[in-house]
C-alpha cells in the first residue's frame, strides 16, 4: 500500500468492513496515516466516486494494477481519519462548543474521540458521536469545563435531566 501511495498507482483492494462483509474495491491510494493505534488509508474509491479510509488491518489483499493514479484534490487526510473514527461508527452525534483553545480542547477531547474546528482564539467547535443521547452528555460532563451544546436537542435535554439529577443528589 505505502509503495501503491509513493507511485501514484491504482490499487484493487479485497476489504472486510467493521461487519465483517468482504469486498473487492478498486482505488487510487494517497497516503498512510498512522493514529497511534492503527494505520488507515487514505484513498480515492473508483467504483464510489468519493474519498475513503481503509483500516490496513482489514486489507486482505492488495494488488497495483499498473494504472496510474487520477486522483481529484484530496482531502486533509489527519482530518479524514480522525471523522471516520470519532464519528461514523455512531448513531448519534453532538456538536459543541468548548470555552477552551483548540490545543486545550485536543487534550480534553483526543482527535480520536472528536472532530475539532476552532472558533475564535479561546473556545472549540467539537463534533463528538457516541451510542446515544445519555452515554454522550455523561461524557459531555466529565470534560468538567464550560460548554454549549449547539445540536442535536435530545443531547440537550439529556445533559439538562443529567445535571439536574447531581445538583438534586448534592442538596
Amino acid at each position: 500500500m505505502a509503495t501503491a501511495c509513493r507511485r501514484g498507482e491504482s490499487t484493487r483492494l479485497t476489504y472486510r468492513d467493521r461487519e465483517g462483509t468482504t469486498s473487492t474495491r478498486r482505488v487510487d491510494p494517497y497516503r498512510l496515516i498512522y493514529t497511534g493505534r492503527r494505520w488507515y488509508l487514505l484513498a480515492y474509491d473508483l467504483t464510489r466516486q468519493d474519498w475513503r479510509t481503509f483500516r490496513t488491518d482489514r486489507v486482505i489483499d492488495a494488488t497495483a494494477t499498473g494504472q496510474a493514479t487520477a486522483l481529484p484534490e484530496p482531502p486533509d487526510p489527519a482530518q479524514m481519519v480522525s471523522t471516520g473514527i470519532a464519528l461514523m461508527p455512531y448513531p448519534v452525534r453532538v456538536t459543541i462548543r468548548l470555552a477552551v483553545p483548540a490545543d486545550e480542547a485536543r487534550r480534553l477531547v483526543p482527535p480520536t474521540v472528536g472532530v475539532h474546528q476552532p472558533d475564535g482564539d479561546d473556545a472549540t467547535i467539537i463534533d463528538i458521536g457516541g451510542p446515544d443521547a445519555d452515554g454522550l452528555a455523561r461524557y459531555l460532563l466529565s470534560l468538567g469545563r464550560p460548554l454549549q451544546i449547539l445540536h442535536p436537542e435530545e443531547v440537550r435535554q439529556a445533559f439538562l435531566t443529567r445535571t439536574r439529577q447531581l445538583l438534586k443528589d448534592n442538596q
